[in-house]
């Protein structure tokens, strides 16, 4: 998969180019929580990724947020997060269903369940982690994976 999207700070490509890993964060909604306990964690989730910005940067993966939303109404919520990586807006759901994201219903729309897909350089999906339980505990979840994934590629020595 390559393709260009539309993100909270303009259009990026998926994958990167400049990074070995690219994690995409599926959210269902910021701040649906609120109306919606069963689907509330969106902002830990997504927190959770921002505070862990260093470990992703050593494992040399550009993080990405995604829910099925216009960027426009995402910006806010990033910019007042100060998230420091762009979100997704997925309004068509086009990418998370080509990623193979699951989906839920809510309020009569269909949203993305909270998940993380991981793809590599070349765009092949390597992980999806889904279901993600605890959102606090969405970030240390995908850097697990990223780890396993980065040690099943190191060359073996013996």
């Amino acid at each position: 998969m390559q393709r260009t999207v539309p993100t909270t700070g303009g259009s990026v490509p998926v994958p990167s180019p400049d990074h070995r890993w690219t994690v995409l964060f599926f959210i269902t909604e910021p701040g649906i929580g609120e109306r919606l306990p069963e689907l509330g964690g969106c902002t830990t989730g997504l927190c959770s990724a921002r505070d862990a910005a260093a470990a992703f940067g050593r494992a040399d993966a550009r993080v990405l947020g995604v829910s099925a939303h216009a960027p426009g109404h995402l910006a806010e919520f990033a910019e007042g997060r100060a998230l420091g990586y762009p979100l997704i807006g997925d309004e068509d759901l086009s990418l998370g269903r080509e990623l193979g994201v699951p989906e839920v219903r809510a309020e009569g729309r269909t949203l993305f369940a909270r998940a993380a897909v991981v793809l590599d350089r070349a765009g092949r999906v390597r992980s999806l982690i889904h279901p993600v339980p605890e959102a606090e505990r969405h970030a240390e979840l995908v850097l697990e994976e990223l780890a396993a994934l980065a040690a099943s590629e190191a060359p073996s020595h013996g």
